[in-house]
């Protein structure tokens, strides 16, 4: 066998070799990927799951922030709600003792210092949220106003405030005490002769 021969040979080798490990390698990689594929799509649909899982807690806890937040609030309020009500019968008796002592001349500088105080205190509650309930001249309104007295009033329109007996005071936009008021009404129509007459006749 000659030299060139057997390299021939040897080269033809390496070369059904080569075209072996390549067929082999495919139908390798072939399987491979298709269970690399399998995996993939696996691990995406978790992923998936996990990221809505991961997206409802969230919106979860914002809402558990949201609702703590307001419950908060809401405690807030009723704590200076019962705070405040606790003091309107002292603003009452400070308004009273004011008005009283202002027609005593000789108390004038007490007065004042008594009309500073009770500035003071209004100022700190309305900072709370407190205001009054406006009532003279107002159309009666049931669920700021309990009527206490009715005048006829022939000028005005029916149920307007005439006077206001006690102060009445809403927090934020709650009513925590409804104003005693004095309200306007019509006389009520005479029944006419005619009327009276069928009325006896029936």
């Amino acid at each position: 066998m000659t030299k060139v021969k057997k390299q021939e040979e040897e080269e033809e080798e390496q070369k059904n070799e080569e075209k072996y490990l390549k067929e082999v390698q495919i139908e390798v990689t072939s399987t491979e990927l298709g269970r690399l594929k399998k995996e993939l799509e696996e691990k995406t649909t978790l992923a998936g799951e996990y990221l809505s899982r991961l997206k409802y807690l969230q919106a979860d806890f914002e809402n558990y922030k949201k609702m703590a937040a307001r419950e908060r609030k809401m405690y807030e309020m009723c704590a200076t709600e019962e705070l405040i009500k606790n003091l309107l019968p002292i603003i009452d008796t400070l308004e009273t003792a004011i008005a009283s002592a202002r027609q005593d001349d000789e108390r004038a500088s007490f007065v004042k210092g008594i009309e500073l105080i009770y500035q003071d205190l209004m100022a700190v509650l309305e900072k709370e949220g407190l205001k009054p309930i406006k009532s003279v001249g107002e159309k009666f309104d049931p669920y700021k106003h309990e009527v206490t007295m009715t005048t006829i009033d022939e000028d005005l329109p029916e149920d307007t405030v005439l006077e206001e007996l006690q102060k009445g005071y809403m927090l934020g936009s709650k009513v925590i005490r409804t104003a005693k008021v004095e309200v306007s009404r019509k006389e009520a129509p005479q029944p006419s002769i005619t009327q009276e007459n069928s009325n006896e006749e029936s």
